[in-house]
């Protein structure tokens, strides 16, 4: 390489710094490395700042290029791939940050070989899994095993040091929704306030804090893209388009993470966020909207305001629930 090409593939890597990470950028590398957003946050800046990381030539990648973007790689991702697999011991050893304990993700992997039931995993790799039953590629009935980040870990560090090598290693499927977790003995989690502490625990046995975790249809509070009934229309599949409810809810704040995507936090309790407001009516539907705000968001209870028509309407208040940002360290600075 001459040095005037070197200095033009330099100057291409500079550029790449500067460019923040697009909704697809993010879609792309959860897709082909399992990352969490956050994560896939951390591993694009990663490269994009180590200029003197492993970097294809522009004619290695017009090789390369045609084939692996049917494969769903771009260049750079196909870059990162190759350092994991440079990396002593390979993928095995991941950056530290995708080891955070804030990787709450849920995994999937079909049982068959070489882990024949739930267990057989358990008896070799000595983790804890949660059997799963759905269809097959043919339409059979077939045994999953769903798992933690930390039991995924586990079982992809027992077939790396496996002996004889596992041929066909299990394929995992990363489920990225938001959390969902409502205390029947506590309002634990509500917005704006510490609800793990005492005082917001039930004093008798038959109080009972709502909504419950099973409780449908429940009022959800929308503040972003899906206070638009078309966009939540194609989110929930109905029909008919949503009716929605103009609303405010207290106790909250909204920042922003990825310099665009609005995010709702704890504020103090006068702090009033307005939107809308969306009666959900089945556990299906609540999952269509957990898996579309993904991990980094969690389900908590809040009080909703609704707000009646015309001048002098009247205001409802009901309890509800709605997404709350989790991961703080991803917060834009203000």
């Amino acid at each position: 390489m001459d040095l005037l090409q070197h200095l033009e593939e330099f100057a291409t890597s500079a550029t790449r710094v500067e460019e923040e990470p697009t909704s697809n950028d993010l879609l792309r590398w959860q897709r082909l490395f399992g990352y969490s957003a956050p994560d896939a946050l951390d591993a694009i800046a990663e490269i994009r700042n180590n200029i003197n990381g492993p970097k294809l030539s522009d004619e290695q990648w017009d090789l390369l290029k045609v084939g692996k973007e049917a494969e769903g790689y771009d260049r750079e991702t196909y870059e990162h791939q190759l350092h994991l697999w440079s990396t002593k011991s390979s993928a095995r050893l991941r950056p530290s940050h995708l080891m955070r304990s804030r990787d709450t993700a849920t995994y999937i992997f079909q049982l068959g070989r070489p882990f024949k039931d739930i267990e057989a995993l358990q008896r070799a790799v000595g983790v804890s899994a949660e059997l799963r039953r759905g269809q097959g590629e043919e339409g059979e009935t077939t045994d999953f095993a769903c798992v933690d980040s930390a039991a995924k870990l586990a079982i992809e560090d027992w077939l790396m040091t496996h002996s004889p090598p596992i041929t066909h290693p299990p394929t995992f499927i990363r489920l990225s929704l938001a959390s969902k977790d409502l205390s029947d003995t506590s309002s634990h989690p509500t917005l704006g306030i510490e609800s793990s502490l005492p005082q917001h625990r039930a004093h008798e046995a038959s109080h009972s804090f709502a909504p419950a975790q099973l409780e449908y249809p429940v009022w959800y509070f929308f503040y972003g893209t899906l206070m638009d009934p078309h966009t939540l229309q194609g989110c929930i599949s109905t029909a008919d388009l949503p009716v929605m409810t103009s609303a405010t809810i207290t106790g909250g704040t909204l920042r922003t993470w990825g310099r665009k995507y609005k995010a709702l936090v704890d504020g103090p309790p006068t702090g009033e966020v307005d939107g809308y407001a969306y009666r959900v009516e089945s556990s299906e539907q609540e999952e269509y909207l957990r898996f579309r705000e993904t991990d980094v968001y969690e389900v908590v209870r809040c009080r909703v305001a609704l707000h009646g028509g015309g001048e002098g309407g009247h205001q409802e208040k009901v309890q509800g629930l709605t997404f709350r940002f989790k991961c703080q360290d991803m917060l834009d600075v203000d």
